[in-house]
């Protein structure tokens, strides 16, 4: 027992409680939302321009490296399917909800990583649907005042398609990566 008469599991699920709600309140929501957006515009205008880190884009030819950012890249892609999987199982979200948001705003940094350049053929495809989902991810009915049942349901198929198609691209990739090499 503490002087305050709670015993240590009661303070640290208060604790968890508290940092939950500051997580998920509508501020903290639109600061990754508006992160996910100008990563995602970043990375995009970069390869526009033709701006380079001559340093990263030098150690990306490097074949361990790919394979190395490139399974890191595949491995969070398939983490943030671990939403989709609990979902299905009745799982409680909540907290793997905000993961998965946060996460997801992220990504053009781990895309960033693995690769400076959007590609052509089907890694422009991939590039593309990769951060179209990202840019659906910020526009999530999720802590919006948004409560439209119609746009929930559109946005949650679109949401799930691009992230299939992702997937698929990116074990496509990966496949064409280590049968040519």
């Amino acid at each position: 027992m503490t002087a305050a008469g709670r015993t240590q599991p009661e303070q640290r699920r208060g604790l968890a409680a508290r940092l939950k709600a500051m997580a998920s309140s509508p501020a903290s929501q639109w600061r990754w939302r508006l992160a996910a957006l100008a990563l995602a515009a970043l990375y995009i205008a970069q390869d526009a321009a033709g701006l380079r880190w001559q340093w990263l884009d030098g150690i990306q030819t490097n074949d361990i490296y790919k394979y190395i950012t490139g399974g890191l890249l595949l491995a969070y892609v398939g983490w943030q399917w671990y939403l989709f999987a609990a979902r299905q199982r009745g799982a409680r979200l909540q907290g793997w909800l905000i993961w998965h948001q946060r996460s997801g705003a992220l990504a053009p940094i781990l895309f960033y990583i693995h690769s400076v350049h959007i590609g052509y053929g089907y890694l422009a495809a991939l590039s593309w649907v990769f951060f179209a989902n990202i840019l659906l991810g910020a526009a999530s009915p999720v802590g919006v005042r948004l409560r439209s049942r119609a746009y929930t349901a559109l946005w949650t198929i679109a949401h799930v398609l691009f992230a299939a198609v992702t997937l698929l691209l990116a074990l496509f990739h990966a496949y064409i990566a280590f049968y040519y090499k």
